[in-house]
């Protein structure tokens, strides 16, 4: 059995991104203001296929909707989405796709930054006020730069590893679909400088995917990551390293893993938001190789309150996605 989707892509650590992207749009208070609270719902489809080294391709797509809640540098969010995966490949998470939130502009200049303070800075990363924390992750999941994306995931295909044989008596089947495994981040936002920041993540994986179908290990994950972000005027770099504690069903040999990342984006007249990342994962199963993926992405607003992700990704050995994407549509609530 093979595992699937580069889902170090599809939430890049889960990390990144977030940061990425997330530190140009830094909530502001004025006159030491209380932060504004913010409530924000997503939602988007995510498609990833590769043969991840094995003789037959699996494709996986995935549509995550969630709720995040930020106040100042912290943030929660929880996420629920639905799989369906084609292939003789199994993932050990659920890929969470990456968030559209961050971005949200007070009274906006002609470079898309906020002369009134920033409403919500939410990435689809690792944490804190700019992040989805979606870490993990990546990634499978959310710093989504994207992490972001953490994003993210912990298999030879970028989302985790072999999943245990299921069930006795069950019955295997190559296409199948159902709920995935809900995530649950919190994230930490610490401002070291006018322009540097480093978000803190964690990330619980509850096992509410089904075994049987061998969406899911059935068991629960903590991934803990942390982001390094830097501002030089509309550029953003960042650097994001994670580590997955991994549930293990018994008699599996899976074992805990380290995910790394790095990305620059770049903001554009009018508040667009454009960038790329490469998250590098460590293989779940003893012996396999990492994955290594690059995405692209762009982030834009189609009003004051909504707005839209696209990014495709990329891997660079057999192990790798060989080709995901997705989009996604956030909210502001309030």
């Amino acid at each position: 059995m093979k595992n699937v989707l580069g889902a170090g892509s599809l939430v890049l650590s889960g990390l990144g991104f977030a940061g990425v992207a997330a530190a140009q749009e830094m909530p502001a208070t004025a006159g030491g203001q209380e932060a504004p609270t913010v409530w924000r719902a997503s939602a988007g489809v995510n498609y990833s296929e590769g043969d991840y080294g094995d003789t037959q391709s699996t494709k996986v797509v995935s549509a995550p909707v969630a709720l995040k809640y930020r106040k100042g540098g912290f943030s929660i969010r929880v996420s629920v989405p639905w799989v369906h995966i084609d292939g003789p490949g199994s993932i050990l998470d659920t890929p969470q796709g990456r968030d559209a939130g961050f971005g949200d502009l007070g009274v906006t200049g002609d470079d898309g930054g906020s002369s009134g303070g920033s409403d919500d800075s939410s990435g689809s990363g690792s944490s804190g006020s700019r992040s989805n924390s979606n870490s993990g992750s990546s990634g499978s999941g959310n710093s989504g730069s994207g992490g972001s994306g953490s994003s993210g995931g912990d298999d030879d295909s970028g989302s985790g590893g072999v999943i245990a044989p299921p069930t006795p008596g069950t019955v295997l089947s190559n296409s199948r679909g159902g709920l995935g495994d809900v995530s649950v981040a919190l994230g930490y936002s610490l401002e070291l400088g006018r322009s540097t920041w480093l978000d803190f993540g964690t990330r619980l994986k509850l096992p509410t995917a089904s075994r049987a179908k061998r969406l899911g290990t059935g068991k629960a994950d903590v991934t803990v990551s942390g982001d390094l972000v830097q501002d030089i005027g509309r550029l953003s770099v960042f650097a994001s390293a994670r580590y997955r504690f991994l549930g293990k069903p018994a008699g599996s040999t899976l074992r805990d893993t380290w995910g790394a990342g790095g990305g620059v984006s770049y903001r554009l007249p009018g508040g667009t938001i454009v960038g790329a990342d490469y998250d590098w994962q460590e293989s779940a199963t003893p012996g396999r190789i990492a994955s290594s993926e690059a995405t692209g992405w762009i982030n834009f607003g189609l009003t004051r309150k909504l707005r839209v992700q696209v990014f495709a990704s990329t891997g660079f050995n057999v192990r790798s996605t060989d080709f995901a994407g997705g989009l996604s549509l956030s909210w502001r609530l309030n």
